[in-house]
């Protein structure tokens, strides 16, 4: 593993030395690299290239300039696969960090060749918008913290491993209140003017989503936005899938990768 950072500040690690491509790893809200990282160690095994990131104003990165709409930090990390000169990058992004991942992908299609999301925030229901609106309002005025733990709290069922319960609770609060509420008042608005919609049409690859016991997604909406999409959920996980359950998100992930070659 090694630790670099571009020109442009963002840090990120390096995992593998394979030479057929590259898997780019998003992490989601409030998180880091680090989170990415039993995914990354499974897909450097495939003696692949894997770069887990630190997004803008996350981890080690700096904060973006121009703030933390889903398209600016979606153009930050098309502006991180160019900087590193990457061809064909399958991208894979948990949360937020799909959304990231689905518009940095659908934007440039002759770098980004794969796209996988791990439980994001695409194809909502109805209201999806509004609601999510709702939790960055409630994140702007949480000096305390109180709010955005009792938010990662909820995302792990009851029977999840303590330990790591509270490791990915503590992980998460030391972003800033900024950090913790203007990407979610971003997503809020791209959802508002149906940018997951556009981005899916856009995007008329193959694509790979896995769920959790308790998705954002309508399943049926995104069969129908994107019937390309491979489409699986997983057994007894909250939100962090890649965290929870990791060896079902690899065994998706390599079965997905196995048919579409």
């Amino acid at each position: 593993m090694t630790d670099r950072h571009t020109a442009a500040g963002m840090r990120y690690r390096t995992y593998g030395h394979g030479g057929r491509g590259t898997f780019l790893l998003v992490h989601g809200w409030c998180c880091d690299h680090d989170f990415m990282t039993p995914l990354a160690r499974h897909l450097a095994d495939r003696q692949a290239r894997v770069i887990a990131v630190d997004m803008p104003g996350h981890g080690a990165s700096p904060p973006p300039t121009d703030g933390y709409g889903v398209p600016e930090l979606a153009g930050h990390l098309r502006a991180f696969a160019h900087a590193l000169d990457l061809r064909r990058v399958f991208v894979i992004g948990h949360s937020l960090g799909g959304v990231w991942s689905l518009v940095a992908a659908a934007g440039d299609r002759d770098r980004f060749t794969g796209l996988g999301l791990l439980d994001s925030a695409v194809a909502g229901p109805p209201g999806a918008a509004a609601a999510i609106a709702q939790v960055a309002a409630s994140l702007r005025d949480d000096t305390s913290g109180a709010v955005r733990e009792s938010i990662v709290r909820s995302y792990f069922p009851p029977y999840s491993d303590p330990r790591l319960v509270e490791r990915v609770v503590a992980a998460t609060a030391r972003p800033s209140t900024e950090v913790a509420y203007a990407p979610i008042a971003g997503l809020a608005d791209w959802i508002a003017t149906d940018g997951d919609v556009a981005a899916l049409h856009r995007w008329d690859r193959p694509l790979l989503f896995v769920g959790s016991n308790a998705p954002f997604t309508d399943y049926a909406r995104l069969a129908q936005l994107a019937p390309q999409a491979f489409i699986g959920q997983t057994v007894g996980s909250g939100h962090f899938v890649q965290l929870q359950v990791p060896a079902q998100v690899d065994a998706m992930l390599d079965r997905y990768l196995e048919v579409t070659g």
